[in-house]
């Protein structure tokens, strides 16, 4: 693996807390076997003090102190490399490349609401990287699994608005639905500059309809603060798109996303539920 990539991701604090809790594991089982060795050679217990002193000062704090390190580094590395990957022609062949493109539109297009949390831009960022893995090369699977997003998205913003305005909903689980609506609406504007820039044509919405998804998905991200922050939120005031995605498909992509976005990272399996909803095909 290249090294810089290796090191680019240790700008997530999620790598480097599990490189800890590695290099901890590698030190106590380094000190036991030591202590083995030292004991089946005919050494004494009483140089275990010893023995954990050089394992403790030698190598656990010095490999840690590297490791916190390579995450100041980090970002400004991932970022060159995020740069490099966008001039390549094989940039979605591989998922490490895909994520890549993923951090750089993440940072350049997608401004999260107050009232998302670093946990929503990682779910919006890890669902994006799995769709695009999953898409491969088929570029129409990418237009449909965006299409459903969208029609998703349109349709919770405007049924969580109705709900705010008719108070039908505590505050506490409006937050909850708003935060996994708000992850959503980042990761279709994630796909979004993703098709985008696989095709070198914007996304349209198709059968005549005019409207900007992009300018529809930030109306949709600035709103989500309106609905968490304001008792009295005002109703989402943007038509509906009009594309077309049975009830039951919506229902079940928005309950599969929210069960990832509320599954403990890594969330694997909710992860990949989600993504193959996008590419099954529509019943007649």
């Amino acid at each position: 693996m290249d090294l810089r990539l290796l090191l680019s991701r240790l700008a997530d604090a999620r790598t480097r807390g599990a490189a800890g809790r590695a290099l901890a594991v590698v030190a106590v089982l380094g000190f036991l076997l030591t202590m083995a060795v030292l004991l089946a050679s005919g050494g004494g217990l009483h140089q275990w003090f010893f023995v954990l002193l050089v394992w403790a000062l030698f190598v656990y704090v010095p490999l840690r102190i590297l490791l916190e390190a390579a995450g100041t580094l980090g970002p400004a590395v991932r970022r060159r490399l995020a740069a490099a990957a966008r001039g390549r022609a094989d940039r979605y062949a591989a998922r490490s490349q895909i994520e890549l493109m993923v951090d750089g539109w993440l940072e350049r297009h997608v401004v999260m609401p107050r009232i998302a949390t670093p946990v929503q831009a990682a779910k919006a960022r890890d669902g994006a990287v799995a769709v695009l893995a999953l898409a491969g090369s088929d570029d129409a699977g990418l237009r449909r699994a965006v299409g459903r997003c969208l029609a998703v998205v349109d349709r919770w913003v405007a049924t969580l608005g109705r709900r705010a305005a008719e108070e039908q909903q505590s505050i506490q689980d409006r937050w909850t639905e708003v935060r996994a609506l708000a992850a959503l609406a980042a990761m279709t504007r994630l796909l979004l500059a993703a098709y985008t820039d696989r095709t070198a044509t914007p996304f349209d919405l198709g059968d005549g309809r005019r409207g900007d998804p992009e300018e529809f998905l930030q109306a949709c991200l600035d709103y989500c603060d309106d609905l968490a922050l304001e008792v009295d939120a005002p109703p989402w005031p943007e038509p509906p798109l009009g594309l077309h995605l049975p009830q039951a498909q919506s229902d079940e992509i928005r309950t599969a996303w929210t069960r990832f976005v509320e599954t403990g990272l890594p969330a694997l399996e909710a992860r990949a539920g989600f993504a193959s909803l996008l590419f099954t095909p529509s019943a007649p």
